[in-house]
């Protein structure tokens, strides 16, 4: 008994003094990797053409990896965690195809590209020398793979066309017009660019709504991915739209890509929470296309698509809770009275 007090006690005062940044950090890698390798060895099952299925090998290798490490350094700050998902319970039938080639090679650029970008926030957070270490042998890795499956891309002529016929900001003359003239303009190189990480996002996850709401036995979860389908798709147009208005051409519909099957893949508990992953996601795309904006009514539909997102991941959020599949990140020990 005295042995598992001391044990006890060295566990909470590990949890006590672990940075917080490098436990929230290391958690949500943790968890986040836990979820997208299930997702991602039925990716691996399912996919025929051989260039993708190789490199949604390196990725769940380096994902698997990132997992185990993260473990282990928990544990070594004393906190313990156990799966939250797993291939036994969460798998059910690996040789279904619900996602065509196209679509999944989509979905593997969705992941890795949005992976590298919070990895390389998280990394600049870091102070802890051992794990920011770790955190940048990832960015590396997830660099090189990016790197490659762009090269993929190219070669199977899946590289979207965002040409854009541009001119040079004009000089602005006089005093009285001056600022009004900055709201009265199309919108600019830099207000686009940091729009389309949006828009794919947004394409992806009309698909992935579209393709579960098919095969999950749920009825609410049923109802929450037809929401996200809607949702989805109307950001979708407007954020083309948004684009096309000002000269560059996109595409949508990777919906059309959804196969129908009989039986889901997965468990109910872990589609829903990889559609509620998506929503940070989507919230971050849309905050930095608005940092970079000064065209004031285009941040305000910026930032009613956010509030939309912010509704819809709270009805999620609910959900969850109420089928006790929230997994909850360490609290806080403070008791603010």
């Amino acid at each position: 008994m005295f042995l598992e007090n001391i044990s006890r006690e060295n566990e909470l005062i590990g949890v006590e003094k672990m940075n917080v940044n490098e436990l929230g950090f290391l958690w949500y890698l943790q968890s986040g990797s836990n979820m997208i390798n299930v997702f991602l060895e039925y990716l691996i099952e399912t996919t025929e053409d051989v260039d993708v299925k190789e490199i949604l090998k390196q990725i769940n290798e380096v994902s698997t990896h990132q997992e185990q490490t993260a473990n282990l350094l928990l544990s070594e700050k004393g906190f313990k965690s156990t799966p939250f998902f797993n291939i036994q319970d969460d798998l059910y039938n690996p040789n279904t195809k619900l996602f065509s080639d196209q679509l999944t090679t989509e979905i593997l650029k969705h992941i890795t590209s949005n992976g590298l970008k919070e990895l390389a926030l998280q990394y600049s957070e870091l102070t802890d020398l051992k794990i920011k270490k770790f955190f940048k042998e990832l960015l590396d890795t997830f660099t090189e793979i990016d790197y490659s499956l762009l090269g993929l891309l190219g070669d199977k002529g899946m590289l979207q066309n965002n040409s854009f016929s541009y001119k040079n900001a004009e000089e602005r003359k006089g005093k009285l017009f001056k600022v009004k003239s900055t709201q009265q303009r199309p919108l600019n190189a830099v207000e686009l660019s940091h729009m389309f990480s949006s828009l794919e996002c947004n394409n992806v996850g009309v698909a992935l709504c579209a393709g579960f709401s098919e095969v999950v036995k749920d009825d609410d979860i049923k109802n929450f991915l037809l929401d996200g389908e809607k949702l989805a798709f109307n950001q979708a147009s407007t954020l083309s739209n948004i684009f096309r208005e000002n000269g560059v051409p996109t595409s949508t519909g990777l919906e059309a890509h959804v196969n129908k099957i009989e039986s889901s893949p997965f468990s109910d508990k872990l589609i829903a929470n990889l559609i509620m992953f998506l929503n940070p996601v989507g919230i971050t795309n849309l905050q930095s296309a608005i940092v970079v904006s000064y065209k004031k009514d285009h941040v305000n539909l910026l930032k009613e698509l956010i509030k939309q997102v912010e509704d819809f991941s709270e009805k999620g959020f609910k959900l969850l809770i109420r089928k006790n599949w929230f997994n909850e990140p360490p609290l806080s020990n403070w008791s603010h009275k």
